[in-house]
């Protein structure tokens, strides 16, 4: 069986005029774990990585840090879901009086109800009507966990053996968790609220199943002087 190292991405710039680029501490945190990559002396076989600016960065820290140039596939299956105009439609409907999240406790504090809105299909009426206007097309959670699969299978097409980089976000981890070990939807959404930034989770991998050898591993910060660096937005 192949082994696969699925990372989140370092920290993002919530609260910026561009999300989706890392925080010079999540440039930190990408080096650190391939500082530690490098420790442990792993090399890849294969490497795949969302197209997302976050996930690509993240990719070139952990490069840095391993002293090597990583040259990865991309596979825009693996990015993340648009969460911010499904939050946006959300907060329109229910919650009128709120702003756009600038905190981790702001964005974890709404995270659950939107996910639970969109699961359940409570936002698909509003979300077409902005689709209609805008000319855009949202995908709904089904879609989302359609494409998460397909990437996770065609990363399980490696060798025996093969040693495989992921690089991608929190909601595709846990499409991966929920592939892997048959999870509901709303235990899905729970291990997203826990999952940390460049946190490493590992599965064995064949063409035919999928399953869990380790979960939110951050070894190369944990440790004291690194207890800051550790965290989920």
């Amino acid at each position: 069986m192949s082994e696969i190292y699925f990372v989140r991405h370092g920290q993002a710039s919530l609260g910026a005029r561009n999300y989706d680029k890392l925080s010079d501490l999540g440039w930190q945190q990408a080096r650190w774990l391939g500082e530690h990559f490098r420790e442990l002396d792993l090399q890849f076989d294969r490497i795949i990585v969302g197209d997302m600016q976050r996930h690509q960065e993240t990719l070139q820290g952990i490069g840095e840090g391993m002293g090597l140039t990583l040259t990865p596939e991309v596979d825009a299956r693996l990015n993340e879901f648009k969460y911010f105009p499904v939050l946006h439609i959300y907060q329109t409907i229910h919650r009128p009086e709120a702003k756009a999240p600038k905190t981790a406790g702001e964005f974890f504090g709404m995270l659950r109800e939107v996910m639970e809105a969109w699961i359940t299909g409570n936002l698909d009426a509003a979300i077409r009507q902005q689709d209609e206007k805008q000319g855009t097309k949202t995908e709904n959670w089904q879609d989302f966990n359609q494409r998460v699969v397909g990437a996770l299978q065609h990363a399980q097409t490696a060798g025996a053996r093969d040693k495989v980089l992921i690089v991608s976000s929190g909601g595709p981890k846990s499409l991966a968790m929920k592939h892997a070990l048959a999870l509901s939807d709303d235990a899905t959404i729970e291990l997203m609220m826990h999952i940390r930034n460049t946190s490493i989770t590992r599965f064995l991998a064949a063409p035919e199943r999928t399953s869990l050898r380790a979960f939110n591993v951050l070894t190369h910060l944990e440790r004291a002087d690194r207890e800051h660096a550790i965290t989920m937005v």
